[in-house]
């Protein structure tokens, strides 16, 4: 008898010491400090200190008085905002099992964007995605696609000389739209009224201004906006989420319905969409078309609006540094000489295109504000309690003033990222592409179409200060809108062409992409 009940009560023993032992780091858990960051008002918080068109440097200037990681409560919602790479990295990456999911807002199902896998909960779909964007974007594969990102960037040369000058962000922009839907649909946009390049532009202009943090979380504090009727005063905002709708709408189903309709045409059309059927397939796996929608739409999504968003501040960072923009040509110069441009196979020779392409990156970038995550377990860092649910946001642009990594962070220099003997260096601003599972899984094919493109760029045109009546140069002041990305909304330049175009044409007109086009002649 007494042999049963020693174990029966070393056990219960054994238990009560885990429980005490439970109940007190959990305690000590919670009597930690939150990050520290400005209190505000009741439940709204310091919301009303947050510049809405600017958010990023609000938050770095918090960091400046509170610290790296900032800490608030907005409407009722924990955000921990993380103004260092360290942390980030710290969090985000070495932690990533618990803090890779993503917030949820009502606002995203309300416009039709969850198509967007990248702003997918983490789970057992997002994981299957996930895979499908591994296996196609890895970066053995990004060679494949080198001859259509090298016909878009000649493309968009010809355009430009068959334009005038006040179009050229629509030609930028078309030209990151048509690499991408080349690539994952095998649809070739054609113009500016190409109906699909419409369809995109559209597509972003409605709902990126609808998923900022503040709009999104307009809906989660007064959920009866929903419900109130587009007609009827403050109906306003619900007749914008109608129009972004029917525009995501057909963003996810217009191209994904032209290339299944050319598959059944003819079986052997190769695109990443087709590739990625074909390979489910030929494993067995069953994959439905709304998995496939998200796929590629998700693909056209990130690779047409940041690589477009990257070329134009390149292009407002050569107006503003001559001396830059003129080194960069003299190395494609040397390397490629007069009468051609370059191709992927100078990219070894030429690593001051690649340093240009990381400062634009650092010196603007994209995606000023991480997409943001989600802890999915109560946590502990540097001291700092961080509950379960809170809503981390990387930020960015204070990572990219960080003046101890890039000393003088507002000067526009490409040589931060080479060594002493003129090669690149280890940073490859790794931190603009996202952070641990939710890393863009395109980065490596968006590296390659944005080296292709500023380099040919540069052999081909000189972008300049624009001049007066009188001959004088003008003050550049160039301006920025912010949803999600940065866009240029003006700046004033004018171009010279510094390339004979005529063997560009050439090239173009034996391409199967430039004949099909129909694309102008060079000026």
């Amino acid at each position: 008898m007494s042999s049963l009940v020693f174990p029966t009560v070393s056990l219960a023993i054994l238990a009560l010491v885990l429980l005490k032992f439970t109940q007190s780091f959990l305690q000590n858990r919670v009597s930690l400090p939150l990050p520290p960051g400005p209190r505000g008002l009741p439940f709204i918080g310091p919301a009303f200190e947050v510049d809405a068109a600017s958010p990023w440097i609000t938050y770095g200037r918090w960091a400046s008085k509170y610290g790296e990681i900032v800490g608030c409560r907005m409407f009722g919602r924990q955000i921990v905002i993380l103004n260092s790479e360290k942390v980030a990295n710290d969090l985000l990456e070495r932690r990533s099992r618990i803090y890779s999911d993503r917030p949820s807002f009502s606002i995203r199902s309300l416009c039709g964007w969850d198509f967007e896998f990248a702003l997918d909960k983490y789970g057992s779909e997002w994981r299957h995605l996930r895979r499908l964007f591994k296996q196609s974007f890895r970066e053995q594969k990004v060679a494949d696609y080198q001859s259509t990102q090298l016909d878009s960037a000649r493309a968009l040369l010809l355009n430009i000389a068959s334009h005038s000058e006040d179009k050229i962000w629509d030609l930028i922009s078309l030209c990151s739209t048509s690499t991408i839907l080349s690539v994952v649909y095998g649809y070739k946009a054609e113009t500016l009224e190409d109906p699909m390049f419409h369809i995109g532009k559209e597509t972003l202009a409605t709902g990126f201004p609808l998923l900022t943090t503040g709009k999104a979380m307009l809906f989660e504090i007064l959920p009866f906006i929903k419900y109130i009727p587009a007609f009827l005063p403050g109906g306003s905002m619900m007749r914008d989420v109608h129009i972004a709708k029917q525009w995501t709408q057909k963003y996810a189903n217009y191209p994904f319905d032209f290339t299944m309709g050319k598959l059944r045409s003819h079986p052997a059309f190769a695109c990443i969409l087709s590739d990625t059927i074909q390979n489910c397939q030929g494993t067995g796996q069953i994959v439905s078309d709304a998995i496939l929608k998200k796929f590629a739409a998700t693909a056209f999504l990130g690779g047409g609006a940041t690589s477009a968003s990257v070329h134009q501040s390149f292009i407002v960072a050569m107006v503003l540094n001559p001396k830059v923009q003129k080194r960069a040509q003299a190395e494609v110069a040397e390397v490629c000489g007069i009468d051609r441009l370059p191709t992927f196979d100078d990219r070894a020779m030429l690593p001051y295109i690649d340093a240009v392409v990381r400062e634009t990156m650092r010196w603007n970038p994209t995606v000023t504000l991480g997409l943001s995550h989600a802890v999915t377990e109560d946590d502990v860092y540097d001291g700092y309690f961080i509950p379960r649910g809170s809503i981390m946001i990387p930020n960015s642009w204070a990572m990219s003033r960080d003046s101890r990594k890039y000393p003088d962070p507002e000067t526009f220099k490409p040589e931060r990222f080479l060594t002493s003997d003129g090669e690149l260096n280890d940073d490859d601003v790794r931190w603009a592409f996202g952070w641990g599972r939710r890393v863009c899984p395109g980065r490596h094919l968006g590296s390659a179409a944005l080296w292709i493109t500023v380099a040919s760029l540069l052999a081909a045109y000189r972008f300049e200060t624009p001049k007066d009546r009188d001959g004088m140069p003008v003050d550049v002041i160039p301006k920025w809108t912010y949803a999600l990305t940065r866009w240029v909304v003006s700046v004033g330049f004018r171009l010279n062409s510094t390339l004979n175009l005529d063997p560009v044409v050439e090239s173009q007109n034996r391409s199967q992409y430039g004949s099909s086009q129909g694309l102008g002649k060079s000026s």
